[in-house]
């Protein structure tokens, strides 16, 4: 089988986008199929196509359903498809929904965001990780924790920064791994730097290293408002190292309605103390530790290949809703 990979950003740039698509073609391609991850308007044709983006990639979506009239569309929903585009009422959502075949999302709770008419659809695959072999940093010679991902406005970024305000008194090192992406972020970041010595923007990180510094790191932090499934959190409960997360569906969705590390979205003072607590509390640590062991099973290579391969192989007609 010809299995297209569509990424709505160029399969060089280090965006969880581009990630997802390549970390899908590895998958595919060990499997015996023609894999290949794809960054254009004009796919060739192919036995079936996943679209990374409903709305991003909708005109290659478009163009496959008329050069493949007999492929299979499959439309990947990411967080900002779900929590940014349908909220707004994006007709091109809309659209790329009713064209496709069949619907995925890459963590269970995001079932729950999919309008009811689509339902019939929607398939979830566990998104997993394929790990390389990182490029090795140095350990922190003090409790530490990283933020990972671009710094956008809907990351919240910041909010680690003022909750540093609160923890004067522990000693404690805070890393942001991403590029600023809006002139607004790059002017509050070197701020933050230029005001906090604890605090280190390392800017945009290749992704080898940046798999290494999750593994360096005492906890990784999400603070984000919304979120489909974060790749940074799947890497992180791959490598073993706790997340401290904001407490909305993405991220409920891969760690667990019980798990103990999460705040309140938007409240300082409870990332302040959360983050206390991790540090000081060594009890609460271990916790932390088991139950991201506990966790890793999920996102075995293994378990996101037989998903794909399940899906590839049903007729349309049977691509129905599974919880």
């Amino acid at each position: 089988m010809h299995i297209l990979i569509s990424s709505a950003y160029p399969l060089s740039s280090p965006k969880g986008n581009s990630i997802t698509a390549k970390r899908i073609e590895s998958l595919l391609t060990q499997t015996g199929n023609t894999a290949q991850a794809i960054n254009t308007d004009m796919p060739p044709t192919a036995d079936a196509m996943i679209s990374l983006h409903a709305t991003k990639t909708l005109a290659s979506s478009k163009s496959f359903k008329v050069n493949s009239p007999n492929g299979k569309l499959i439309v990947y929903l990411t967080g900002t498809d779900l929590y940014r585009e349908q909220t707004n009422n994006n007709p091109e959502f809309f659209e790329a929904l009713s064209l496709a075949d069949a619907l995925v999302v890459g963590q269970r709770a995001s079932l729950a965001s999919i309008p009811t008419e689509f339902l019939k659809k929607s398939h979830f695959i566990p998104a997993s990780v394929l790990l390389p072999p990182v490029d090795k940093v140095s350990p922190p010679p003090h409790p530490s924790l990283a933020l990972i991902g671009h710094l956008r406005p809907v990351k919240n970024p910041f909010l680690m920064n003022q909750a540093l305000e609160k923890l004067a008194d522990i000693k404690l090192e805070a890393f942001t791994l991403g590029a600023a992406l809006e002139p607004s972020m790059l002017s509050e970041v070197q701020c933050w730097q230029q005001s906090n010595p604890r605090f280190n923007w390392l800017n945009d990180v290749t992704y080898s290293k940046t798999l290494s510094w999750i593994e360096q790191v005492d906890f990784t932090l999400n603070t984000s408002h919304s979120e489909g499934g974060s790749n940074a959190v799947a890497e992180s409960i791959a490598l073993g190292t706790p997340v401290l997360a904001s407490k909305i569906e993405g991220n409920v969705g891969m760690l667990g309605d019980d798990y103990l590390g999460y705040f309140e979205p938007d409240n300082v003072s409870a990332l302040a103390a959360l983050i206390r607590r991790s540090i000081t509390d060594h009890s609460f640590h271990s916790k932390l530790l088991q139950q991201i062991a506990d966790l890793q099973q999920n996102f075995l290579p293994a378990k996101e290949t037989a998903g794909w391969l399940k899906l590839l192989k049903q007729p349309p007609t049977e691509l129905i809703f599974h919880r």
